[in-house]
């Protein structure tokens, strides 16, 4: 296996380049046959709508049971994911720096770009923001105040490979907030979304809660701040 990496990285990177299209393009379309079943935009929207307050409290509750200890007793108000799907470029890109460093180990080592979950959880201190390290423990936990959200905007974005992986129902979202270091951007989305990989093994049942908890998520944050109101 060594010598054939370095003998031949040319086709390797042809192989890895086949195989990461061929996987992303198997959970493009996993994603689609169990996000609709053959329902329509009106059917789905019916039934993310009839999902109650106590399931969805129930389902990001569970998600992020190893997270909401970090609210130091502060209520959950609603939660949701810093979203970001990665595209093809972007897998061809990680595929081919992964195989560049595996290369340098002589192949001993293999790596894979690892994504994780950022968890958003507003509560009624503000908008908490968890970044996790690779083992989805928590490495960095700061708050946006609610004086600070009261002073945010937020804009209606498009995102058409997002679009294509989740659907005509989904609704993409960026938060413009001012901060002392100048203004920081959160993307967000209707669907609770936590990694492209987990949202992909997501039954079609599961895809309607995170639905549901995407938009309470962003129902509730136009609620307590008049600013922060979208439409989807």
């Amino acid at each position: 296996l060594n010598k054939s990496i370095i003998i031949m990285p040319t086709t390797q990177i042809i192989i890895i380049a086949i195989f990461i299209v061929v996987a992303f393009s198997f959970s493009f379309l996993y994603a689609k046959f169990f996000s609709n079943k053959g329902y329509t935009k009106e059917d789905l929207d019916n039934r993310i709508k009839n999902m109650s307050e106590q399931e969805i409290t129930d389902f990001y509750t569970t998600e992020f049971k190893d997270y909401m200890k970090q609210l130091n007793g502060k209520k959950a108000i609603a939660a949701s994911c810093l979203f970001h799907a990665p595209d093809n470029k972007e897998h061809m890109k990680n595929g081919f720096k992964n195989f560049l460093y595996g290369l340098l180990t002589l192949g001993m080592v293999k790596f894979k770009t690892v994504y994780v979950a950022t968890p958003l959880i507003l509560a009624e201190d503000g908008l908490h923001v968890i970044e996790l390290d690779k083992q989805e423990e928590v490495k960095n936990h700061y708050i946006v105040e609610n004086e600070r959200l009261a002073e945010a905007k937020i804009f209606p974005c498009d995102n058409e490979n997002a679009r294509k992986q989740l659907g005509a129902n989904a609704a993409f979202f960026t938060l413009s907030v001012p901060s002392d270091s100048g203004v920081k951007e959160l993307q967000l989305c209707t669907e609770f979304y936590p990694t492209q990989e987990k949202y992909m093994l997501y039954s079609f049942n599961k895809k309607l809660i995170a639905a549901a908890t995407g938009r309470h998520f962003l129902k509730k944050l136009g609620e307590a701040f008049t600013n922060l109101q979208v439409k989807f």
